[in-house]
């Protein structure tokens, strides 16, 4: 196989991140539930999608409503703030739970339907630089 050119290599990079992307949003989708969100006062009218029931108790809750304000459980971050307390309460998890079986509390993203892609995916970004792997989109279960 040719190895692809300069900016060539970075298209179809990113083109394999995004295809990433896709298949774990497909996954997230089939895990998450409006019962996981009793931990934030954060009101958002997330999307509705066929999806199956999880416990998901130790989660992190990232809101974003329709302002396009992001929020840490219930504290309106910036992006890089964000980056820093998803890194800090890692951390604190792999210390308290050092024989945890995954490692890592798994984050859920709470979106508004009407905020954009772009920017559940900087936020998405940010959460993945605070070293994140864990991450998942809620939706409510269409009925």
């Amino acid at each position: 196989m040719a190895k692809a050119k300069g900016g060539e290599g970075e298209v179809a990079q990113a083109v394999f991140n995004l295809a990433n992307v896709f298949a774990f949003v497909f996954v997230s989708l089939i895990i998450a539930s409006k019962q996981l969100f009793q931990g934030t006062s954060v009101e958002v009218e997330v999307p509705k999608a066929r999806v199956i029931e999880a416990d998901l108790e130790q989660s992190i809750a990232v809101s974003i409503k329709k302002d396009k304000t992001i929020y840490f459980k219930d504290k309106q971050v910036d992006l890089q703030t964000l980056t820093e307390l998803v890194k800090k309460a890692q951390q604190e998890y792999k210390e308290k739970n050092p024989d945890a079986e995954l490692g890592e509390q798994l984050v859920v993203i709470r979106a508004d339907k009407s905020v954009d892609w772009q920017t559940v995916l900087n936020t998405i970004d940010a959460v993945k630089r605070g070293g994140s792997k864990r991450i998942t989109l809620a939706v409510i279960k269409k009925t």
